[in-house]
């Protein structure tokens, strides 16, 4: 029985990938979080020293006996295997169907690994069905921040930045998005970006730290993507992290973003009764709620859930 408990704990959920030491067989389970970005990996960087230290353990013993089995990083265990099977991350992450590794695993000086990250960047990532929560769609996957914008970590340690549905039907279609330039900072819970609509203009805070590294020209003529596709081709920008994983761990994930929509509705719903004077009683759809308020109304209510 303890067995069969130990052998189901490694299977590997939907959406996740094997952290290249379990894909090498270094170590039996371990989960990339941060999406097969070695470089900035802490767990990467603990386990190269742990090895480090191996080594020198086992140099220093009379008989040469190995008791530990982590003797070897992921890349030495990889090059053990024949070249048909040296998988490249990419191969490993299930970007391409088929690809081998022709440079020993130094990815930044691998021309393809410089292709892949420069298309990655502006590629969107399919995402699953969308969950239909109290009348707004919320994909699967992504971090929330509370002003209604979300992160999404990618390949490469990169963050894409976007409006989350309630967002989108908050500022209307009838909206221009003033996006920052490429380079210039943003930090969490600060203002990243405005939104203009019929002469009113709103700030829109960032959902994490970083520099901008890309942003989504297409909004520029067709900013109804963001209506139309908040999650996928209506994205924002592309940051490169300075403090992912503390700016994830702030941010709403999984039953804490479906609970802060459910909050969210319901707040919605007692503004517009109370302080909006509109009807919003049981029979009443989000989208009714957002189509009767203008002006001033707008603005406050733009203000109060977008936090600025």
């Amino acid at each position: 029985m303890a067995r069969a408990i130990r052998e189901s704990m490694k299977i590997v959920p939907p959406g996740k990938k094997k952290c290249v030491w379990m894909e090498a067989g270094v170590v039996s389970y371990k989960l990339c979080d941060n999406n097969f970005d070695c470089t900035t990996c802490s767990y990467d960087h603990g386990m190269d020293a742990k090895v480090a230290r191996q080594k020198e353990a086992n140099l220093l013993q009379a008989d040469g006996a190995q008791s530990v089995k982590t003797d070897a990083t992921w890349v030495e265990k990889m090059m053990m295997l024949p070249a048909s099977q040296r998988k490249c991350r990419y191969m490993t992450t299930g970007e391409i169907d088929r690809k081998l590794c022709p440079n020993a695993y130094a990815c930044g000086n691998c021309s393809f690994d410089q292709m892949m990250q420069q298309r990655l960047q502006a590629e969107v990532l399919p995402i699953q069905a969308p969950a239909k929560v109290s009348g707004f769609d919320l994909a699967e996957g992504f971090y929330y921040h509370e002003g209604h914008t979300w992160a999404r970590p990618e390949y490469g340690g990169r963050i894409r930045v976007g409006l989350d549905d309630f967002a989108q039907k908050l500022i209307g279609k009838n909206t221009r998005i003033e996006l920052p330039e490429v380079g210039k900072t943003v930090n969490q819970g600060n203002k990243g970006f405005f939104i203009k609509r019929n002469g009113q203009e709103v700030e829109v805070l960032a959902p994490v730290d970083g520099v901008i590294a890309h942003v989504n020209h297409m909004l520029i003529d067709n900013p109804e993507l963001v209506s139309e596709s908040p999650y996928e081709k209506g994205w924002l920008f592309i940051v490169e992290p300075t403090k992912m994983k503390k700016n994830l761990k702030s941010l709403y994930y999984g039953e804490e973003a479906l609970a802060f929509v459910n909050e969210e509705r319901e707040k919605l719903f007692a503004m517009a009764n109370e302080d909006l004077n509109l009807a919003a009683d049981g029979g009443t759809s989000v989208e009714n709620i957002f189509e009767e308020i203008e002006g001033k109304d707008w603005e406050k209510l733009v203000k109060t859930f977008l936090k600025t």
